[in-house]
């Protein structure tokens, strides 16, 4: 009897904790700079409340876009200005981005746009 009473208190705890989500800190994002890898060079990222910009190859071309956050760890950036020769997304595209880990200095992210969908990762500046 004693079994089925651990095997019951276990199961009710396992279940009450796993129906809880450990929320994601996401204030980093707001108001800093990131560096991410695209090839072999490193493309910065500065994000301010509700302004996104990328310089690639040290600041001479820059992609713009403006922020709608969703929530503290959720986004959609619209593209209102790129430079990057052979940019593939027009003006006015709206990327969707959710933030789904955190490790250190390290932020990992899931980005969708026009049907595709991509991962990737940004390191704290």
């Amino acid at each position: 009897m004693k079994v089925v009473v651990r095997l019951f208190l276990f199961l009710c705890l396992f279940f009450a904790l796993s129906s809880f989500s450990i929320k994601q800190d996401c204030t980093v994002l707001k108001n800093n700079s990131f560096t991410y890898k695209l090839g072999k060079d490193k493309v910065l990222v500065v994000f301010n409340e509700d302004k996104h910009t990328e310089y690639h190859e040290e600041g001479k071309y820059i992609i713009q876009s403006d922020i709608k956050w969703i929530s503290e760890c959720e986004y959609y950036l619209i593209i209102n200005e790129a430079t990057l020769p052979n940019f593939p997304f027009k003006l006015g595209s709206k990327l969707h981005v959710k933030i789904t880990g955190k490790r250190g200095k390290k932020i990992y992210y899931k980005s969708t746009l026009g049907g595709n969908t991509w991962e990737g990762r940004m390191t704290l500046k």
